[in-house]
């Protein structure tokens, strides 16, 4: 299905998860071209990028014009963009001028209400996928198509190797998952619960900004926050020693998180806010176990309980290389 395939790849930052989707491409036997979806990546860039757009417009031109004049003698089976935030319509097109043999698919990672611009782009894709049930919804000719675990998921032992933690989360200060985060710290130190909580902030700068306009930021303080984020082994090393791990989506989205699936990868009890998981093949209340955001509370029990195996197919239809055969097929 790969071998062969010429593809031309763009994505932002995904946490490093674009370099994995890189080297699982050259493992199936494809040759790509990658190019960073930004120009830079800097805070300040990413702000204006979603704020203010007319002070980084050129600038995106410029950027997008030099790889278009960079790839025009290639010939691509593929354009594959995750997410695509930044590029313009207009330049999407000149794109597709260069490359009139090309298949262009777009995968959403991220709910469209979150980045609404993105809707402009919908009319030149030969193919969308979202991770989102709800965008699916609304947009009939979307394929729903969470997202995957990493290979390396696959070899953490079903039991913790110690069990140093009943839970574990790793993710982002977003406005809305700090108050729940909280008053679940504030369960776990009540409760006697082992706990890991790694929240991290991009910059320094944004709790100060959070702190002073947000309401959810009042509560907290520096010391709650990472402002360095975790290597891929590190979070393996904290999943290996949990038995559980917690997730909380954003308010905007009801696809579920990576982390999620990687909890399903690393076959790991999972507790969420999102209600949505229910409707997932891979649902079993033994595994899984939903909070409300208001008042998250967690039974003892289910802390302390084994994970439950589920159905091998359903597990493997996860993986990373399934995920890229849904897309590519």
């Amino acid at each position: 299905m790969f071998k062969g395939k010429k593809i031309l790849f763009f994505s932002a930052n995904f946490f490093g998860y674009q370099h994995e989707i890189k080297n699982k491409l050259v493992e199936l036997g494809s040759e790509f071209d990658f190019f960073d979806e930004r120009p830079k990546n800097t805070f300040l860039y990413k702000a204006l990028i979603r704020f203010n757009r007319r002070f980084v417009n050129r600038a995106i031109e410029n950027y997008y014009r030099a790889i278009i004049e960079k790839t025009k003698a290639k010939e691509y089976d593929f354009v594959f963009f995750l997410k695509a935030e930044v590029i313009t319509r207009k330049l999407l097109v000149e794109l597709k001028d260069h490359q009139k043999n090309a298949k262009f698919i777009l995968y959403l990672w991220d709910s469209v209400d979150h980045f609404p611009l993105v809707r402009k782009l919908f009319p030149e894709f030969d193919k969308i996928l979202s991770f989102d049930k709800e965008d699916v919804k609304v947009h009939p000719d979307f394929h729903f198509r969470p997202l995957f675990y990493l290979d390396e998921y696959t070899q953490i032992p079903e039991k913790p190797v110690s069990h140093k933690y009943d839970i574990a989360f790793i993710g982002t200060a977003h406005l809305d998952r700090l108050p729940v985060l909280l008053k679940l710290k504030q369960f776990c130190r009540q409760n006697s619960v082992k706990s890991y909580f790694f929240i991290y902030l991009q910059d320094l700068k944004i709790y100060y900004l959070r702190k002073l306009f947000y309401k959810s930021f009042r509560q907290s303080r520096k010391s709650d926050f990472e402002l360095t984020p975790l290597k891929k082994e590190e979070i393996k090393t904290i999943i290996n020693t949990t038995n559980c791990v917690l997730d909380v989506e954003k308010t905007v989205q009801t696809g579920l998180t990576i982390r999620a699936i990687e909890t399903l990868g690393a076959r790991r009890k999972l507790i969420t806010t999102n209600k949505t998981v229910k409707d997932y093949d891979f649902f079993n209340e033994k595994n899984i176990f939903i909070i409300s955001r208001e008042n998250p509370t967690i039974p003892l029990d289910f802390l302390k309980e084994d994970y439950c195996a589920i159905d091998p197919k359903i597990y493997a239809k996860y993986s990373l290389e399934h995920w890229l055969q849904d897309i590519f097929r």
